[in-house]
């Protein structure tokens, strides 16, 4: 039986039962229950449905909820606010500053994020969408947003769901009278952590005690006592780069005036919204110079309307212009300079010439980098459209119904640029790439890239009520078209998605519901494109039942529980890429023919091995659930979920080298991915004082079941039976001392001795796993927990009191581990490639009795060098640091003025308030070690004080 077969017979069967319950409608006279009538659009359903009915594992929070926290992007308003969604900002950069979302943590070690969170697909308003998009809405714009988590939630999104879905619903007109609701807030941003180095008199006495190490641990002061008292009293350099080159706060602002109103037959929603943001840079704006800043202007107008009692039309149209400029510098490099220069260097700019400072060592001088370069800009636009039409055809069949959609998305850039460039001196001469100053000049207007997104959708729907039975069923047609052409390439993509639901209910009591997807993509080989994807779920409210119907304390019992499965079409691994396959070659090869001294011929080479038996990653989720209401002011809710990976696309290392090959991407990786989440709020009101206290938490485990890894002696050595995320390193036991070495310098015997040079008094000693006496790359295996927390919770309260309100949002993580050796290297190895030093180097450990100098007891650093060393600088428990932290998210305290008060203003409503963004946070590695746990290095993450105004006419 083929899949065809099965997909015709769903429909036919579907079709059938629409026209076969006609009669019973006719017969008992019943049209549509309130309770369908007043249902909602649940996220990616296809159909209205109610809370009653509903059977999928999805979390919302809603647009309001969601301003709370000012900022230009969307994705860091998320922080807590939805059970089951990991949140990770890498960077406080304007217009660089997404952050990595996972749902239900990591269940894939195939294509991931930058930050390794897997690839979840985002949905607005029905139609599949890019990031970008989702975080440059507006709140304002924003009526709800959700997470869809289990089989029943993405049954119809086929290859689009087994990482699980973000549904994003705006905001449309209401029936009654027209509204204008301006709105606006403004506020300081500032840094929420940044390590800086040591000033040039700590970085010169570590310095001395590091080429002394170098010197057979005898001392050896580069710097004398006169340049260390010149760096005391400020005779010599001393330069504090953050300081020169960043300012203390930064202004941000927003504003956004909105639309709302209309009848049964036409109904409006259009939001304005404006957004302005700078950087921390302290660089002026000016024809040559500019600050990085960016600006943002949305539009969005959805559109209903009603003809006839028979036709339903939606015209949504949404646009988008942003401006972005900033120094023509890479800010990558900008912060790599930061944290690599020492403040001893040179000054800011060079005394005899007044030129900025510059040496071969260290060209860039970070001022003149943001103020002598120019600056690069540019204008992007993006065009965007929902239109469909429903046509209700109860003359034909009570509660049959056809509908017919088209998106389409449209984004381009343009760039432009001015240019310049620095001479660079160093004690009068010239010290750098160019002593030559380079005018400013313009580039010219360049392309940036487009991108044009066509979607077609068609739905057929059956909802009707007979007895005490409801049916409510639509099967949908999707065909997605994505191209787009970048300054060096094109690119292409395509699929096609037949899915289905039926959602059968008795009595509000009984559910039961099955979703499908007949999903194909053309990145696989003809007969692997297409799979089909099932999904069976049900639920069960017990307080309807007739034994709690009258119970006063039990409001709402609801066991609901699924299966099903999803698939992954962004499976590959980062480099993986499309069309696996399909063989591709390289014009790189080199062949040669006679004697030696013929030259060679270029040839071609085989890149990966094609495999024509690539298919899409598959998924099998389970899912129990229950949600209960006490006394009408407890609510609770619990998840417990099963996530089953298969058919990861990764590399086959089985296949030994001697193949001769670069062995092949093949659909073998196996993870078990479960945990759960829970949900708690009560809500009172006592007196005209109301209140509500709130919390959640989500956890959950992953195992890598099976990877293809490299063959590796022991089986403590491998990834596989560890979590995602996990690092493999060295177990670091302590440091050598003197008494394990001989009096040669070799140590005694019966110490294990590293393979990775030779070691002194003050280096990393770690642990010999295989007890063969020497520690190699045989000793590694798992250190710390996974960089992907166990554990999410949030937790937070609301307050009200004539007039009055305020609110506060926790949010942390537990069970994650990072090894800052690896996320912020420059910070943490001193004096390493002619770099800086910070105060966790101050802890090192050194023996110098004739200076007063020993720290062997109390030692929490190796000891210090200006060479590389490559036994201390290896990825290792030593360096691996707990990631667990604790944040204030937000803080609010408002006032909303009597209607009495300013209704003779025209005005029904109107609001002030003032709120913090992230103010406070907890963390062991930034107390111990000055690292904030989520930006560890580049661009800090930030924190905001602002105030805010809401009013409605």
């Amino acid at each position: 039986m083929t899949k065809k077969y099965i997909l015709k017979q769903a429909v036919f069967a579907m079709l059938f039962l629409a026209i076969a319950e006609r009669s019973t409608a006719q017969t008992t006279g019943r049209e549509l229950t309130d309770t369908i009538k007043a249902g909602r659009m649940e996220p990616g359903r296809l159909f209205k449905t109610t809370k009653i009915n509903s059977t999928a594992a999805v979390s919302t929070v809603y647009g309001e909820t969601l301003y709370k926290t000012p900022t230009m992007n969307l994705m860091n308003t998320l922080y807590g606010r939805l059970p089951g969604l990991t949140v990770n900002q890498g960077s406080g950069e304007p217009g660089y500053d997404d952050a990595s979302l996972g749902i239900r943590g990591v269940g894939s070690f195939g294509r991931l994020s930058n930050s390794g969170l897997n690839t979840y697909k985002v949905f607005i308003d029905g139609f599949e969408t890019n990031s970008n998009n989702f975080s440059y809405l507006s709140a304002a714009e924003i009526e709800s947003v959700s997470i869809l988590k289990d089989a029943a939630a993405l049954a119809t999104f086929g290859m689009r769901g087994s990482n699980g879905v973000i549904y994003v619903i705006t905001k449309r007109g209401k029936v009654g009278k027209p509204t204008i609701t301006f709105q606006t807030r403004t506020g300081l941003q500032r840094a929420v952590n940044i390590y800086k180095p040591l000033n040039s008199f700590e970085y010169a006495t570590l310095y001395n005690q590091a080429n002394s190490n170098d010197k057979g641990n005898i001392w050896t002061p580069t710097y004398s006592p006169a340049q260390l008292q010149g760096y005391q009293n400020g005779t010599l350099p001393d330069v504090d780069w953050y300081a020169e080159v960043l300012k203390k706060q930064s202004p941000y602002t927003d504003a956004d005036l909105n639309f709302n109103g209309g009848d049964e037959n036409a109904r409006y929603n259009i939001v304005l919204n404006y957004a302005n943001q700078q950087a921390l840079y302290d660089v002026k704006q000016t024809d040559a110079t500019s600050n990085s800043v960016i600006k943002r202007y949305n539009l969005r107008s959805n559109l209903d309307f009603k003809m006839f009692n028979i036709f339903e039309a939606k015209v949504d149209i949404g646009g988008r212009l942003e401006d972005r400029k900033a120094p023509n510098y890479s800010g990558g490099s900008l912060w790599q300079n930061l944290a690599r220069y020492p403040s001893n260097i040179y000054q800011v700019k060079d005394g005899p010439t007044g030129n900025y400072s510059g040496t071969s060592l260290y060209p860039d001088n970070p001022v003149a980098s943001l103020n002598s370069l120019g600056w690069f800009s540019s204008h992007r636009r993006i065009l965007q459209g929902n239109f469909s039409l429903k046509e209700r055809l109860d003359e034909l069949v009570p509660g049959l119904y056809l509908s017919q959609a088209y998106s389409f998305n449209s984004y381009s850039q343009s760039n432009y640029s001015k240019t310049a460039d620095y001479p660079r001196y160093f004690n009068g001469l010239p010290g750098g790439p160019t002593n030559v100053l380079v005018p400013l000049r313009a580039t010219g207007l360049a392309p940036g890239g487009q991108q044009d997104w066509k979607q077609l959708m068609a739905t057929v729907g059956y909802e009707q009520a007979f007895g005490k039975h409801q049916l409510i069923s639509a099967i949908n047609y999707h065909q997605s078209d994505y191209r787009g052409d970048g300054e060096a390439s094109s690119y292409i993509y395509h699929y096609q998605n037949v899915s289905g639901r039926a959602n059968y209910n008795y009595d509000e009591r009984y559910t039961a519901e099955f979703g499908f997807s007949y999903f194909g993509a053309d990145g696989y080989a003809p007969g692997n494109r297409w799979g089909f994807y099932p999904a069976l779920s049900a639920s069960w409210v017990v307080s309807n039942e007739d034994f709690l119907k009258q119970n006063k304390i039990i409001s709402l019992l609801k066991i609901r529980a699924s299966a099903g499965k999803s698939g992954g079409m962004d499976s590959e691994t980062q480099n993986s890429g499309r069309f696996l396959y399909q063989q591709y070659y390289n014009n790189s090869g080199t062949f040669y023919t006679g004697n030696a001294s013929v030259a060679g011929n270029t040839g071609l080479t085989q890149t990966t091995l094609a495999n024509p038996d690539i298919f899409a990653e598959k998924s099998m989720k389970y899912n129990i659930g229950a949600e209960i209401s006490l006394f009408k002011k407890l609510d609770l809710a619990v998840d417990v979920f099963l996530d089953k990976r298969s058919g990861i696309i990764t590399r086959d290392n089985s296949i030994p080298g001697f193949y001769g090959a670069v062995n092949r991407f093949a659909n073998l990786g196996e993870v078990t991915n479960k945990g759960f989440e829970a949900t708690a709020s009560f809500s009172d009101k006592v007196g005209g004082f109301g209140y509500t206290v709130f919390g959640s938490a989500s956890f959950n485990k992953n195992n890598i079941d099976y990877m293809a890894e490299i063959p590796l002696p022991y089986d403590y050595n491998q990834q596989t039976g560890r979590p995602i995320g996990t690092t493999i390193g060295l177990v670091a036991t302590g440091f050598y001392q003197l008494s394990d070495f001989n009096a040669n310098g070799t140590l005694k015997s019966g110490i294990a001795s590293p393979a990775f040079g030779v070691v002194q008094p003050g280096d990393l000693r770690y642990q010999d796993l295989n007890a063969d006496n020497i520690v190699d790359e045989k000793d590694v295996t798992a250190i710390g927990k996974s960089i992907f927390p166990t554990l999410t919770y949030s937790f937070g309260t609301n307050f009200n009191y004539r007039g009055f309100d305020a609110s506060a949002l926790f949010q942390g993580i537990s069970g994650s581990s990072v090894n800052i050796l690896g996320a912020a290297g420059t910070q943490v190895q001193a004096f390493v490639g002619n770099g800086n030093a910070y105060s966790i180097a101050q802890g090192a450990w050194a023996y110098y009795p004739d200076q007063g100098i020993d720290t062997r007891a109390t030692a929490t650093y190796p000891r210090l060098t200006t060479a590389a060393n490559n036994n201390n600088y290896r990825t290792s428990s030593f360096w691996q640091k707990s990631r667990d932290f604790l944040r204030l998210r937000n803080v609010e305290l408002g006032y909303t003025f009597s209607t009495g008060v300013v209704k003779s203003l025209g005005i029904s409503n109107l609001r002030i308030y003032v709120n913090a963004v992230n103010p406070l946070s907890w963390s062991s590695l930034q107390r111990d070690y000055h690292f904030d746990p989520e930006t560890l290095s580049g661009y800090p993450a930030l924190k905001s004080f602002n105030t805010g105004l809401s009013v409605t006419f």
